[in-house]
């Protein structure tokens, strides 16, 4: 049995663990047409050992899920780095940041995402020390390819303890391939309140339409969701040699028109279990969203916690936050948690072709997907639209009324 297996009850969520695992390297990964990674295997390699199924969620039955209803038991709190020095650097409250800069002093090696405008992607990577994790700042809203940090953690992990930053996908493959091998305790496993994950065709015409406005110039940074307006706000902005050269318009930008469409996500997004369970991770992380934090400006995280390791790695670095205790129920309102996307397949297809059309530009597929939209979101789209011409304290204001 190996990942092309017929017997497959779901589909690929892109992890990449499966060619991490494979002890023959029969399996690559590459984008597929749609622009999602893909493991693509060399049968002339594999020997059907099955360890690439057994770490992969398409095969697995038994998918524990954490009703909303039943966590209690998890710690939630809400956390707000001290340093406003630091906190304009992150996306919201900085836990992920601390987190990783602790756990390196406490011998882990950390693994998380980068972005790299070298290959014009995000990227996991191993980092060995604090300054190597400065690049994992900043949420980054594509998916990453992640093969080659898994590789060396699957290659090391009897000779180091890691500390695994990713999405649940990630992090559920990461667990099960730890749990096969009585390795679980040796690592610390981060992951993050999740929406889904976007065609990188998305992201392909947005960059590229960016370098045109830059003369193609290299991209020192990309803050995929900038703090320049304050926290809350959807800005892209790319900095090139050290000066914010793209800032993004909110009222109207493409890339975050079509990853909250929820039609150009990955196949596997629509009815994900695994951003719906607590039980493969030690920390969860996300925006503490909800009325409590509307008024703030300079971000605050949401910090779930499931284990003793999770306790305890949050104990190390706490001092350093302004917190205060919550519950799931507070923050799975404003999440993903739980939810099921029904895209209109027909208007998918129709937005992934235009994608793919070199001469459309993504201002098209936007055009296409409201085209079909009925008027109570054209209303809704609208209004928001009217917001963004508002002072920020009073678009808050109306956020907590509405």
């Amino acid at each position: 049995m190996n990942i092309t297996d017929k017997s497959a009850i779901r589909d690929c969520t892109s992890c990449q663990m499966c060619a991490a695992v494979c002890p023959k390297d029969a399996i690559t990964i590459r984008l597929n047409e749609d622009g999602f990674y893909r493991p693509y295997l060399n049968a002339s390699k594999c020997v059907d050992c099955g360890l690439c199924a057994k770490v992969c969620y398409k095969f697995d039955n038994d998918v524990k899920v954490t009703n909303a209803e039943n966590t209690s038991k998890i710690m939630v709190s809400s956390a707000q780095y001290k340093s406003d020095e630091l906190l304009e650097k992150v996306t919201s409250g900085g836990v992920a940041d601390a987190l990783a800069k602790e756990l390196i002093t406490q011998g882990y090696t950390c693994i998380g995402v980068i972005y790299n405008d070298d290959n014009h992607r995000a990227e996991h990577t191993v980092a060995h020390t604090q300054i190597d994790t400065d690049a994992f700042r900043g949420s980054k809203y594509i998916q990453s390819y992640s093969f080659k940090a898994f590789k060396y953690f699957v290659k090391n992990i009897r000779t180091e303890k890691f500390a695994v930053f990713g999405l649940p996908c990630h992090i559920y493959a990461i667990h099960k391939f730890l749990s096969s091998r009585n390795l679980r305790d040796n690592c610390i496993l981060i992951d993050l309140f999740c929406h889904g994950c976007p065609s990188m065709l998305v992201w392909n015409k947005y960059e590229q339409a960016i370098k045109r406005k830059v003369d193609n110039k290299k991209f020192d940074e990309v803050q995929f969701r900038s703090k320049v307006k304050g926290w809350g706000t959807f800005y892209v902005v790319v900095v090139v040699e050290g000066v914010k050269a793209f800032i993004s318009s909110p009222k109207h930008d493409e890339f975050y028109s079509l990853f909250f469409s929820d039609h150009v996500l990955n196949d596997a997004c629509s009815n994900c279990k695994l951003r719906s369970t607590m039980e493969y991770t030690d920390i969860r992380l996300g925006d503490f969203w909800g009325k409590r934090y509307l008024s703030d400006k300079k971000g605050v995280s949401a910090v779930a916690i499931t284990s003793e390791r999770g306790m305890q790695a949050f104990n190390a670095i706490k001092s350093l936050f302004k917190t205060e205790d919550s519950c799931m129920a507070e923050v799975l309102v404003k999440q993903s948690y739980g939810k099921v996307y029904t895209p209109n397949m027909e208007l998918r297809k129709m937005m992934l072709d235009e994608l793919r059309d070199s001469n459309k530009a993504l201002k098209d597929v936007v055009d296409l997907y409201y085209s079909r939209q009925g008027l109570a979101m054209k209303v809704k789209r609208l209004l928001k639209t009217v917001n963004w011409y508002l002072p920020f304290d009073l678009m808050r204001l109306l956020k907590r009324f509405v």
